[in-house]
This record gives C-alpha cells, sequence and structure tokens, in this order.
C-alpha cells in the first residue's frame, strides 16, 4: 500500500475507533444491518437523569435524605410484560413511521438508582431495548441496489408500559415516576399530584431525536470491512459484502450542527415545599452499519437506502477534507425516487 492511501486508511481508522469510543458512552441507539439477511439485533437505549432540589429539613429532604436505592433486572421476550412491550414497539413502528419493520422477538434491561442528600436527589435512568427486527428489506431486487428501510430508527414508546420486575413486582419501565412507584409509593403519588407530573410522566424510550436527516450523520465506507472490524465494532464480513458503510450520529461539526442535551425544568409543591426539578436527556448518539456501499434517498420526510455488495468503480472513499464524506456517485435519482414510492405503496 502507497503512502497515500496508508495515510488515508490510518485516518480514517482513527476517526472510526474514536467514534466508537465516544457513542460508547451514550449510546442511544446502535445497529448492524445485512441486507440480504433482511434481520437484525440494534439496541435502542433510553438515558435520563432527574435532580431533585429541596430545602434541608424539609419533608422530601427528611424521606430522601441519606437514600441510596439501585434496582436492575434483565427481562426475555417470554417472561411477564414483554410481550406488550414488543407490541407497544411494533405499534409504532407502524402508525408513527408507516413502516413494515417488525421486532420478533427481544429482552430488557433497566437499570436505574436514587442517590439522596441533605438538599439534593439524583435520579438516573437507563432502559436498553434489544429487539431483532426484520422486513427492513422493502425491494432486494431494485436496479440501484438493495432498498433498506431507515424510517423505524426514530419512534417514541408514548404509553406506560408494565413489566414484572424482579423483587419489585409490576413496573412501570417507560416513565420516570416508575422507580419513585416501586420504591416510595407514596412519594411518586405526591409527584403525580403536583407540577411535576408532566416531567415524570416524559417517556424514557423516546428516539425521536435520531429521526435527524441522515445528511446530518458522519458517513464512512470501509470497501473491506478491515477498518470497522478492527476498531471493535463487531462487524465481520456478512451478507457477501466485505464492505461496510458507517453511519454515526452525535459529534458536533459546522456540517452537521451541534447537538445538545434536552432539558425540562420545573417547579412544584411537595407537602407544603417547593421542590426544584430538572430533566436531562443526553444529545443524540447513535451508529448504523449497512453491510455494502450504501446511497441514501429521501422523499420527503422518508428515508431509506440503496445497498450494493461493491461500491460502484471509480468510487472515491475519502476526501481530502475534515471529517472525512464519502462521494456518492450512484446515478438514477429518479429511478430511484420511482422505487420509493412502489416499496411505499407496498406497506
Amino acid at each position: 500500500m502507497d503512502f497515500p492511501n496508508l495515510l488515508v486508511f490510518s485516518v480514517l481508522g482513527t476517526i472510526l475507533i474514536a467514534s466508537f469510543t465516544s457513542q460508547a458512552l451514550a449510546n442511544q441507539m446502535t445497529g448492524i444491518l445485512v441486507p440480504t439477511r433482511d434481520e437484525a439485533n440494534p439496541v435502542f437505549s433510553g438515558v435520563r437523569f432527574i435532580t431533585l432540589k429541596y430545602q434541608p429539613g424539609s419533608p422530601l429532604s427528611n424521606s430522601l435524605n441519606g437514600k441510596s436505592e439501585h434496582i436492575t433486572f434483565n427481562l426475555k421476550g417470554t417472561e411477564p410484560g414483554m410481550s406488550n412491550v414488543i407490541s407497544a414497539f411494533n405499534q409504532a413502528i407502524a402508525t408513527q413511521k408507516q413502516s413494515p419493520v417488525r421486532i420478533l422477538n427481544a429482552s430488557l434491561s433497566y437499570s436505574a438508582d436514587i442517590i439522596g442528600q441533605q438538599d439534593t436527589a439524583q435520579l438516573s435512568y437507563k432502559v436498553d431495548f434489544k429487539p431483532t427486527i426484520s422486513k427492513y428489506v422493502l425491494d432486494p431486487n431494485s436496479p440501484q441496489g438493495v432498498v433498506v428501510d431507515l424510517d423505524w430508527r426514530s419512534i417514541s414508546i408514548n404509553g406506560p408500559l408494565m413489566v414484572d420486575a424482579p423483587k419489585y413486582g409490576n413496573m412501570n419501565i417507560n416513565y420516570p415516576i416508575g422507580l419513585l412507584q416501586v420504591t416510595t409509593p407514596n412519594l411518586a403519588q405526591k409527584f403525580l399530584n403536583s407540577q411535576a407530573s408532566a416531567i415524570m410522566r416524559d417517556p424514557l424510550l423516546n428516539f425521536q431525536t435520531l429521526g435527524i436527516p441522515m445528511d446530518r450523520w458522519h458517513f464512512l465506507f470501509d470497501p473491506t470491512g478491515s477498518v470497522a472490524g478492527a476498531a471493535g465494532s463487531g462487524y465481520v464480513e456478512q451478507g457477501g459484502a466485505k464492505a461496510v458503510s458507517v453511519y454515526s450520529l452525535g459529534e458536533s461539526s459546522f456540517r452537521e450542527g451541534t447537538f445538545a442535551e434536552q432539558v425540562r425544568d420545573a417547579t412544584a409543591t411537595i407537602d407544603n415545599s417547593q421542590v426544584s426539578i430538572r430533566s436531562s436527556t443526553p444529545p443524540p448518539s447513535a451508529q448504523m452499519q449497512l453491510a455494502g456501499f450504501s446511497k441514501i434517498q429521501k422523499s420527503g420526510n422518508n428515508e431509506l437506502a440503496f445497498v450494493s455488495a461493491q461500491a460502484p468503480a471509480g468510487t472515491v472513499t475519502a476526501t481530502g477534507g475534515f471529517p472525512l464524506q464519502v462521494l456518492l456517485v450512484l446515478g438514477g435519482m429518479m429511478g430511484a425516487v420511482a422505487v420509493f414510492v412502489l416499496v411505499k405503496a407496498r406497506k
């Protein structure tokens, strides 16, 4: 390999590894899609932090000062309540995105903490939903490549999700109030009856920010798959495609813009004492890998990808700019739109 190519791959590898490392801190979605299989196992992570500030010696302070509670459990698809979770995701995909993608099975991991002090308490949440999805291939025989649906990535589960939590029984894993309902039920009811009710019912499994257009995601094309594999992303040659297209969301730049945390504030009265509530959701963060060379196509608010096993002849994998960008050279735009209308009509 000559020096220019070596330099390109060195820089590409550095950026990929940095991307994988940063995404691991607050992933909201990761997934590897292999079009020839039409089945994948993405991971959706709902993360939230809620800070309560109150007067020392107040009834709320007396309830939470010194409290240290940690809840964690894992559920498989066959366990009580999981069928409702899977059904809720399938319904959201169908109604919010009109997508044919369906979840066949899933597992779930829930982790939450309450750390109370004299004048503040911190509530933290992380819910990992790990489905097996299918039917994301809309057309396997398009002249431009296999047509892959990408709209399913940005849904919101708006209602309560009740599961049978080990040691805690029936528990709502989708609302922040669920943590308080199984640890301090009387206090939970007071929050629900206060001005903080909206924050305490704000869904944890809300991934609408992942609907940011794909042209604002970093796009790197690895023609051999070797860089992605070396970066520890879990990618191996799959479905006959040695190449891999990597889309990453979350790093701010001039082209992609700035991604900020989502903050909600409220003030409530609990037991005749004022409490300030701040809810914080990390900035959108995601990574999607497609086995093969991909080209994003948009029509209105809908997005899909045309994926081929190999890049077209003459494709340049990186430019001299920073961040690296792939020069997308697939033609047939009008044909692509025609395919889009056709496959959407089949849903």
